[in-house]
């Protein structure tokens, strides 16, 4: 057996795909069922139901994934720490945020980190949350950066840092003279929400209902920047992270003001999977992410 066998291997167990994993590692679907069908060989071991429909691990495949699993990442980590000892690190990170943190919180971190450390190539989505951990779950992706962590059995959470929550409005809406609002004060206003079911939304559904205020709910989106497009548009005030907004308020189409009479604010963190140890690149960069997240900026 090879190492390209057991990549090939790892790749069909997580993506239950023999096309996608041909398309993935730029081979031919016949090349990767001969590298399967020779690994299965020489285990004496049927690794893979194999259906019209559908694929499946074997009990075989399951009981040697985990050992695979581990054979590469110690195969990997060789090469890494080899390198890091001469002065280069080079490796991959996968990372899944939410828009609201990737878009406008971590550009001057990700192009610090890549000038730092050119051969490390990060793959970067933006998702909605619940996708994050689906990905993470599946090991799609190494890290996952969200807002309103939510405590599962197989997910360790770091937490990252806080945003603040402010409402935004219109240029030249009732509320743009005011440097600071009372929550009562949007009682009744038109209002663009987030969709229902992300956690920021639902923040403000419960402090809403905890004070008694009805919004006049105009439109919903899980993409911050329609959002703050919807309120350009003066279709209806907001609440949003404060930091997402620093362009508008600078070119003037917007304003922001903080909400006197209530602590808004989403708690932000890092969430990774418990059993899986970091590497030597992720663990690079989560822990100067975490400095930044903290106030380093260095």
């Amino acid at each position: 057996m090879n190492i390209t066998q057991l990549r090939l291997f790892r790749d069909i167990a997580r993506e239950l795909s023999f096309k996608k994993v041909a398309q993935q590692n730029h081979i031919t679907q016949p090349a990767v069922s001969v590298h399967i069908k020779n690994l299965e060989g020489e285990l004496g071991k049927k690794l893979f139901i194999r259906t019209p429909h559908n694929i499946q691990l074997t009990p075989e495949g399951i009981i040697i994934l985990a050992d695979v699993k581990e054979i590469l990442r110690l195969c990997d980590g060789l090469k890494i720490r080899s390198s890091y000892s001469q002065g280069v690190l080079e490796g991959n990170i996968r990372i899944a945020t939410i828009h609201s943190i990737g878009m406008y919180e971590m550009g001057d971190f990700l192009a610090s980190f890549m000038k730092a450390f050119p051969k490390v190539h990060i793959h970067l989505e933006y998702r909605r949350f619940d996708d994050i951990y689906r990905l993470l779950l599946k090991e799609k992706v190494d890290l996952g950066i969200v807002a309103f962590p939510e405590k599962r059995t197989k997910v360790e959470i770091l937490p990252y840092g806080e945003d603040e929550l402010v409402l935004i409005v219109a240029k030249g809406h009732h509320l743009s003279g005011n440097k600071s609002v009372l929550l009562e004060q949007i009682d009744g206003e038109p209002f663009i929400a987030f969709d229902e079911g992300i956690p920021t939304r639902e923040a403000t559904d419960q402090i809403f209902k905890e004070r008694g205020i009805s919004v006049d709910l105009r439109m919903t989106n899980d993409n911050i920047y329609t959002i703050k497009k919807a309120v350009e548009a003066n279709i209806g005030v907001s609440i949003v992270p404060a930091n997402t907004v620093n362009e508008e308020i600078h070119q003037g189409t917007i304003s922001r003001h903080k909400i006197r009479n209530a602590n808004l604010s989403r708690p932000l963190a890092l969430i990774k999977l418990k059993k899986t140890k970091l590497s030597t690149p992720l663990e690079i960069f989560v822990d100067r992410l975490l400095a930044f997240g903290a106030g380093d900026k260095q």
